[in-house]
């Protein structure tokens, strides 16, 4: 791990983080209201199987096979089944931004992608839990839950950053090549540098050769403690290039930097050539030590909707030109180009500078969905720095919807305050 890949991690973490707090200030949480109905016979049959199959055949002393084989299957989907009657994803996943006027609408729509874990780990007395993962076929989010005895009672969790640089996501062996074949090119074409295919490919190679496989690093926030019990929120991007990804989550070490009140971790940090981890922060005593390994499959998902179109997004005097759309249940993303040179430093008088209350304005602002909704949206814009003699720049504009969204079911979006039609637009293959 290079210095600039620690501060590039960083980076993003911060900026998401800063980005996040906002929209945590304008949603309320909501609880689901299920039909009182549903929640009773799901209880029901979850607290005595065989009772609820007795009482379903009528009382009859042989039992018909065809409601045993439902409540196998119900037993087997058991799980997930309880998650959605209970709320529990949202339980698991508190900072999911879920619509308060519609709670069991956004419980539905993150059940469709969640996949229930349930693993427990215990190293040294304490517990580790990997509850659940819910995965928008970009962004993945894992909950845990931490019992650590030793921890002092005065315990105070920072908000900050955690040294984690021990802990590791990986992507199981027999679908690396898969995902890495798609995954180089992606960095490759989001790179300032004009590579040739011979060059591409030999990057390719030399990644595909490397033995440390796909490592997905993941991102460690908790959420809150409470009575010995960390709990905690991991994220990560991951791309869906391969079908239910087999992942295995390390953690061990994981501790917090010792900083003065009000000091923010900065990161030189490095690997030395003996595998030792170099950072310039001294940390405490690890409040999960482990190692503890969590191996899993994402059977869900809730997969991107793209489309791709020819769409003029300018902006007062900012001419964009967007080619592909891309919605997520967490996000959504416009793509194309700045059709004239951009200085983002605003120190070049021949070239455009674009201030931060024009990267506010001209982003995502909002969507519709096919209810006739309008959910707004919290984003920016970001555009890459091409070199010398470069006519276009390379523009990505996003934005948060304030709550979660089925990407099947949004109908237009608002890009810098300008209508953008779907069906307008190619829809493109999974």
């Amino acid at each position: 791990m290079t210095q600039f890949d620690i501060l590039l991690r960083q980076g993003l973490m911060d900026a998401n983080l800063t980005e996040y707090q906002k929209v945590f200030q304008r949603v309320e949480a909501g609880e689901p209201a299920f039909s009182p109905a549903y929640l009773r016979e799901r209880r029901r049959a979850l607290a005595d199987p065989q009772g609820w199959v007795r009482r379903r055949s009528g009382g009859r002393r042989r039992l018909d096979w065809r409601l045993i084989a439902i409540a196998a299957a119900l037993l087997l989907l058991s799980a997930c089944a309880y998650a959605v009657a209970t709320g529990q994803f949202s339980q698991w996943f508190p900072r999911i931004w879920m619509d308060p006027e519609a709670p069991e609408t956004s419980e539905e729509i993150v059940s469709r992608m969640g996949t229930v874990i349930g693993e427990s780990q215990t190293v040294d007395g304490t517990t580790v839990t990997l509850n659940a993962a819910v995965w928008d076929g970009r962004e993945l989010r894992l909950s845990l839950t931490a019992d650590v005895p030793d921890i002092p009672e005065d315990f105070e969790p920072p908000p900050g950053v955690f040294y984690d640089l021990e802990c590791r996501l990986t992507l199981a062996e027999r679908q690396r090549e898969a995902y890495l074949r798609k995954e180089v090119p992606r960095i490759l074409d989001g790179s300032y540098i004009d590579y040739t295919e011979e060059e591409r490919e030999a990057l390719l190679q030399a990644t595909l050769e490397d033995p440390k496989g796909v490592r997905l690093w993941p991102d460690f926030r908790v959420v809150r403690w409470e009575d010995g019990t960390l709990f905690m929120e991991v994220r990560g991007l991951l791309y869906d290039y391969v079908e239910k990804p087999e992942l295995t989550l390390h953690i061990e070490n994981l501790a917090a930097y010792k900083l003065e009140e009000g000091e923010a971790p900065v990161f030189s940090a490095g690997i030395s050539p003996d595998g030792t981890i170099i950072t310039d922060h001294e940390v405490n005593d690890p409040f999960l030590k482990g190692p503890f390994d969590f191996t899993f499959t994402l059977d869900k998902k809730l997969s991107p909707v793209r489309y791709r179109g020819d769409i003029d997004a300018s902006y007062e005097n900012i001419p964009i030109r967007v080619s592909k759309i891309t919605v997520m249940a967490f996000q959504v993303r416009a793509d194309g180009e700045i059709l004239v040179p951009v200085d983002p430093t605003g120190k070049d008088p021949d070239k455009l500078h674009i201030s931060f209350e024009q990267e506010l304005a001209m982003s995502v602002k909002g969507l519709w969905t096919a209810d006739g909704e309008y959910v707004e949206c919290i984003g920016e814009t970001g555009f890459t720095c091409p070199e010398e003699g470069v006519q276009a720049d390379e523009v990505e504009l996003y934005g948060s919807p304030v709550h979660v969204v089925d990407p099947a079911q949004v109908t237009a979006v608002d890009i810098g305050g300008r209508r953008v039609e779907l069906s307008g637009l190619e829809r493109l293959d999974e």
